[in-house]
C-alpha cells in the first residue's frame, strides 16, 4: 500500500489540516476576548454539576468559514456572537441527549433545533386585549405604503434627445407615439412603492415620480440601457387595515415575538446550569 503523501491526503484530512493551521494563526485566535466571555461563566458556575468543555478550534473554524463566506474579517462583536452561539448550541445538544433524543454527531444541529422546539412548547395564545395592544404598538408594520402604477419608457440613447421627441414627452404623449419617433421600448411597473423605485433607480428619482402629476413624464434617469422616463397612471394611498381584517397575521406575529423572548429566557437558564471550560483542543503526549 502506498503511503499517503501531501498530494494523496483525503479531502477530510486536507480540510482538517488547513483549519488547524489557520486556527494556530494569531489572526484566528481571540483568546483574550473568548477567555473574558467564558471566565465570567466559569467563576459564577463553579458549583454546577454539568461541565461543558469547549474546543477553541471549533469556534475558530466557524469564524474562519464565516469570514470566507462574506469575504472579509469579522469584527470582535461578530466573533463574540459566533462563540456564544456555538456554546448555546452545545448546551442544547447536551440537554437534548439527556432527554433521550437521537445521539448522532452528524445531526447536532437537528438536535439543537429539537431542543428549541421542546423549550417553546409552553408558548401561550394572546388574549383579545394583548392582540389589540400589539396591533396599536406596531401600526407602522401593518400600514401599507403609498403605491403607484407607472409606465416606463426607455429610449435607446444616453445623449440629449431631439427637440421633436422632447416635445412629445413634454406633452405627455403615449409611449407608442414617442417610440415611433425614437427607438426604445416601454413596459408597465404596477403597484410600486418608494422603496421599490429607490432600488430600481434612485431615491431622488423615486421622490420626483411620487411628487409628479398623473399622465406626465418624469425623467430622464440615465442608465447603461439609455434614458428612463416614468408616467404615473394610478395611485393608491397609504392604508391601515383594521385589526379584524388582519387578525391572524397579528396573532402569528405576537406568538413569534413572544416565543423568541421565552426561548431566550429558557436558553439563558440552561447557560446557568453549565460550567464552560475553554480549551485549545490539543492533547498532551
Amino acid at each position: 500500500m502506498t503511503a499517503a503523501g501531501p498530494n494523496n491526503m483525503s479531502n477530510s484530512e486536507q480540510t482538517d489540516s488547513t483549519i488547524k493551521k489557520l486556527a494556530k494563526e494569531p489572526t484566528m485566535h481571540f483568546f483574550a476576548m473568548a477567555v473574558g466571555i467564558f471566565l465570567v461563566y466559569s467563576i459564577s458556575q463553579l458549583g454546577n454539576e454539568n461541565v461543558l468543555e469547549i474546543d477553541q478550534h471549533e469556534i475558530d473554524a466557524r469564524i474562519f468559514m464565516q469570514e470566507m463566506a462574506i469575504g472579509q474579517e469579522l469584527s470582535e462583536e461578530q466573533r463574540q456572537v459566533i462563540a456564544s452561539t456555538y456554546v448555546e448550541e452545545q448546551i442544547l445538544v447536551q440537554e437534548a441527549l439527556a432527554m433521550g433524543l437521537d445521539n448522532d454527531a452528524r445531526i447536532h444541529d437537528i438536535l439543537a433545533q429539537k431542543m428549541l422546539h421542546v423549550l417553546s412548547g409552553e408558548v401561550i395564545q394572546p388574549t383579545d386585549v394583548q392582540l389589540a395592544s400589539y396591533y396599536d404598538a406596531n401600526i407602522e408594520r401593518y400600514t401599507s405604503p403609498p403605491l403607484v402604477s407607472v409606465d416606463e419608457l426607455v429610449l435607446n440613447t444616453r445623449e440629449e434627445i431631439g427637440e421633436d421627441v422632447q416635445r412629445l414627452i413634454d406633452s405627455g404623449s403615449d409611449p407608442e407615439t414617442i417610440l415611433a419617433a425614437s427607438p426604445g421600448n416601454s413596459a408597465p411597473l404596477p403597484n410600486v412603492n418608494r422603496i421599490d423605485l429607490n432600488n430600481i433607480f434612485s431615491p431622488e428619482f423615486s421622490e420626483a415620480v411620487f411628487a409628479a402629476d398623473s399622465n406626465s413624464w418624469v425623467g430622464p434617469f440615465v442608465s447603461n440601457r439609455g434614458q428612463h422616463w416614468l408616467m404615473v397612471l394610478e395611485r393608491s394611498e397609504s392604508r391601515l387595515p383594521p385589526l379584524e381584517e388582519i387578525l391572524d397575521r397579528v396573532r402569528l406575529d405576537w406568538i413569534a415575538e413572544e416565543e423568541e423572548v421565552l426561548l431566550q429566557q429558557e436558553v439563558d437558564k440552561l447557560w446557568d446550569q453549565y460550567t464552560v471550560i475553554l480549551s485549545d483542543g490539543e492533547e498532551e503526549h
